[in-house]
């Protein structure tokens, strides 16, 4: 409840620096620290299917920056989208020092804008999932206001009020800070949501849809255990082994049983109405490696054929916790 009460305190600070701000991107200032996946054997890099190639630690002083909830890396790796629960969403380029992540820079943050055009506020502006389509379309997950909006292709992004998209009847049912948290476009057209809260029994309920939403059919997936979450999704790009399958991140962070994330692979095959997925693990990330509340997840294909996984943590606003960008080759 102690918790609850000083993230509350502090997203009303944050409102009330912000909240008479234009919807309009800024420049604002990053550092980017590397860290390793295991600190005390820094030559420890393998873990599960994957391994580790670089990561950072990104802070800015900006008053918006953190709480980045999902993100979408561009195809050539040289950039990277972020969205923070908090309505805001942050570009840098990324660079690579021998094909490890080494570096992060020339931030660019803006705020997500409504359907009027206006700056999102309150409990409309916790933004989770992000699902970028082909023709640069990007789908925005929310909760508490639990929804889906689809905003169209711009330059900056975010600058051109979205659509809201019909979603399942069943989403009303969810927790206030349980809703999609993880959001995917699937090659040949449709959606995939899943749930973060909302259960049947031991799996998550979650939904595939078309490629405008207006029909939702309900599937379920199985986590680690109840201590784990559905928090992103990746759907595995052309020319790579699996093409075409998902990838789903899993985020255990409660005060009891500690914090981890674990990856795991759906067959594209498997991902259809009615569905019971339990997919099959690629990575489990636990003590005493590097960790924190990881949410977002993202795939592209590298240089040489193989695939760089992405993930991203949401630091909730609190000095407790930090902003982590990891990359992993995928075996």
């Amino acid at each position: 409840m102690r918790r609850r009460l000083k993230l509350a305190a502090a997203a009303l600070m944050l409102s009330a620096l912000i909240g008479s701000a234009p919807a309009r991107a800024d420049p604002i200032a990053l550092t980017a620290a590397p860290i390793a996946l295991d600190p005390d054997h820094p030559e420890h890099v393998a873990v599960g299917r994957l391994t580790y190639r670089g990561g950072l630690v990104l802070q800015s002083d900006d008053a918006r920056f953190g709480g980045w909830s999902d993100l979408h890396v561009s195809a050539d790796g040289s950039s990277v989208l972020a969205l923070s629960d908090h309505g805001f969403w942050l570009t840098a380029e990324l660079g690579y020092d021998h094909g490890r992540l080494a570096a992060a820079g020339h931030a660019q943050l803006g705020p997500l804008i409504d359907t009027t055009g206006a700056r999102v506020v309150g409990r409309m502006s916790d933004s989770e999932g992000l699902a970028m389509r082909p023709d640069g379309a990007i789908y925005i997950s929310f909760e508490r206001n639990h929804r889906v909006w689809l905003y169209p292709a711009a330059d900056p992004p975010f600058s051109l009020p979205p659509r809201p998209v019909p979603t399942p009847a069943r989403l009303v049912t969810a927790p206030d800070n349980g809703g999609i948290e993880a959001l995917a476009w699937l090659s040949g057209g449709s959606l995939l949501a899943l749930v973060e809260v909302l259960r049947d029994g031991p799996d998550n309920v979650g939904w595939i849809g078309n490629d405008v939403g207006t029909t939702w059919r309900e599937l379920h997936y199985r986590t680690a255990g109840t201590d784990y979450a559905p928090t992103g999704l990746t759907e595995l790009p052309p020319s790579t082994t699996h093409a075409g399958d998902v990838l789903v991140l899993e985020r255990k962070f409660t005060i009891f049983s500690g914090r981890a994330a674990r990856i795991t692979r759906l067959a594209r095959g498997t991902i259809r109405p009615g569905a019971h997925l339990q997919g099959e693990e690629i990575a489990h990330l636990q003590s005493p490696l590097t960790l924190d509340n990881f949410e977002g997840i993202s795939a592209v294909r590298a240089p040489d054929g193989t695939v760089r996984l992405y993930i991203i943590s949401d630091d909730n606003y609190t000095f407790l916790q930090r902003t982590l960008l990891f990359m992993f080759e995928m075996k």
